[in-house]
């Protein structure tokens, strides 16, 4: 163990400065962050799998306690994570202080791992060290508190590392690690995906041409179409049925990318550091509140990479020419993020709902940092350690204060779900994913379950799940009921076992209204699956039985198994 800890000694260092950068998730009980709807996306994410509602579509108390499909739009892979901790600890705030733990250490070790690949083990971990400790990182974790980023971040590293390891070896094991990673990708975060997938496919091209195996371009080609089978039950309903719901409130006003370009000097030179809110700055107008830095020391590492390329034009042309590629990739996403790029965010339609041009900072941190650890190529062995303890120092002192929150939370599990707390959270969230029949958002809280419009009935044995409803009604008279429930296809009413006709277009929140005539009554509702729900559900579920498959054929053992039975039954 002694002998295996010296050997890596580089990375155990990193490791432990990483584990410290998590310290403010023990010094309260939470902490303030603009993005604070972890622990009610939890809760939600709970209440469906406790129903058996898997995947997770539909939430019952968000949108104004109408209810909305927010898991068919947004990436759940966080929350499906993190309900494996709530179910043993029964604490959403110890649960989503590990959602953001995990992958913050996660994109540690897989920077490692991949960059090693690279620069060795020393040059592994400071580009790893690099990157847990970018400004950006910083600005995810502890400012805007986004979960989805984060994640999107550890899964960078992680897929450019199965490829690497794909073109060393090309076999069944790498295929499945790639496409695992892919599917993790764009599950945790699609705007992510859409940012830092096509830079996988360049990267993919350069290993090709290493050595030129077309059997690696194939495998390459097939784990990326795998990762997008494996996401389908998330990924399809995101494409065709993104006309269901408003998401126009998502790419207008202070989210429109005209509002969020970035100049030089804020990417380049400014070191600020809040935790107020992103603006379009103007000639004595409200001033950013937000870094958008690189950061100095980050910059220096740029600059050590864009050497070393040029040290190994001729000793080494693939490593140079994977550091040049990378500095292109770092100059495209600055561009990007300054006004300048207006005409192609204008060009590309799906560009606006990345909502904040400065999300290429992802881009930027990833290979300044990945390209820094390429120093020890260039550098006598005996100076390597001191160097690297040099920049180890650096990127400590310059970025080291900025990983903490603005405040602290002293607040209980029990109080995140009950007063002001759940009204503030619940009104947070209550413009996301509204379903189009609604004209307009609530203006308040549903405080009742159902309405009665004009009748006489009596509501009995009133029951409800995160996607389903039931009850019982004694009608004296012709009734209407309307329910506090927003219409989304496939929302179907059934009385007494039939289905009924659903009015939801003649109310502006787009609720569920329906007749019932004299009697007794059993009323039942549930959001069944559309058509593409259900394909895309098939092709993930296969793209797993088959995921299952590969992996135990990939085991030795088992297809002497197959062989053996195989032979036995002939």
């Amino acid at each position: 163990m002694k002998e295996f800890i010296n050997v890596h000694k580089y990375f155990f260092i990193g490791l432990i400065l990483t584990l410290s950068l998590l310290w403010p998730l023990f010094a309260g009980p939470y902490f303030t962050h603009h993005d604070d709807v972890q622990t009610i996306r939890l809760y939600e994410m709970d209440k469906c799998i406790q129903d058996g509602q898997i995947p997770c579509r539909w939430v019952p108390d968000l949108g104004g306690v109408y209810g909305y499909p927010l898991f068919n739009y947004y990436a759940p892979l966080p929350y499906y994570f993190g309900e494996i901790f709530y179910l043993i600890t029964h604490s959403l705030l110890i649960s989503a202080k590990i959602m953001f733990g995990f992958s913050f250490i996660g994109s540690y070790v897989l920077m490692y791992l991949f960059a090693k690949k690279f620069w060795g083990k020393i040059g592994g971990s400071l580009a790893a060290i690099f990157y847990i400790l970018a400004p950006y990182h910083a600005l995810d974790f502890y400012v805007r508190g986004a979960m989805g980023e984060l994640w999107g971040l550890m899964f960078f590293p992680g897929i450019l590392w199965a490829f690497t390891k794909l073109e060393e070896k090309v076999n069944l094991g790498n295929l499945l690690l790639l496409a695992s990673f892919i599917f993790g990708l764009i599950i945790s975060h699609n705007l992510s995906a859409m940012i830092f997938l096509p830079t996988t496919l360049i990267f993919c091209i350069l290993l090709f041409f290493k050595r030129k195996q077309q059997k690696f371009l194939w495998f390459s080609l097939i784990s990326l179409l795998f990762g997008f089978i494996l996401s389908s039950f998330y990924f399809l309903p995101v494409i065709f049925e993104k006309n269901l719901v408003h998401v126009e409130t998502t790419t207008y006003g202070y989210f429109h990318y005209t509002e969020h370009f970035k100049g030089l000097r804020k990417v380049l030179i400014e070191r600020i550091w809040g935790y107020g809110a992103s603006v379009r700055e103007v000639p004595g107008g409200e001033r950013d509140g937000l870094s958008f830095q690189i950061g100095w020391i980050h910059l220096l590492g740029w600059v050590i990479g864009l050497i070393s390329g040029w040290k190994l034009w001729k000793k080494n042309r693939f490593l140079s020419i994977t550091i040049l590629v990378s500095s292109l990739f770092v100059l495209l996403a600055i561009f990007m993020i300054h006004p300048r790029s207006q005409f192609v965010w204008d060009a590309i339609e799906p560009l606006m709902y990345l909502q904040f041009p400065w999300r290429f900072l992802m881009i930027v941190i990833f290979y300044i940092s990945f390209i820094a650890g390429s120093f020890v190529l260039i550098t006598p062995e005996k100076w390597q350690k001191k160097i690297w303890v040099g920049l180890f120092l650096l990127v400590i002192l310059g970025n080291f204060s900025y990983f903490r929150p603005e405040k602290f939370i002293q607040i209980t599990d029990s109080e995140l779900l009950i007063g002001q707390n759940w009204d503030r959270v619940i009104k947070r969230s209550i413009f996301d994913y509204l379903p189009i029949y609604a004209k307009a958002p609530p203006a308040e809280l549903a405080v009742q379950r159902y309405e009665i419009l004009t009748g006489d009935s009596e509501i009995i044995d009133f029951k409800e799940g995160s996607n389903w409803i039931s009850f019982k009604t004694n009608t004296k008279s012709h009734t209407i009921l309307r329910l506090s429930q927003y219409y989304f296809p496939n929302w179907k009413i059934f009385v007494d076992g039939k289905e009924v006709i659903l009015d939801y277009k003649n109310n502006d929140l787009g609720l569920m209204t329906f007749i019932l005539g004299e009697g007794n009554h059993e009323i039942y509702g549930r959001l069944y699956d559309t058509q593409i729900r259900s394909i895309s559900n098939t092709l993930t579920l296969l793209g797993f039985l088959i995921w299952v498959v590969l992996l135990l054929t990939s085991f030795k053992r088992f297809r002497r198994w197959l062989e053996y039975y195989r032979k036995r039954i002939n």
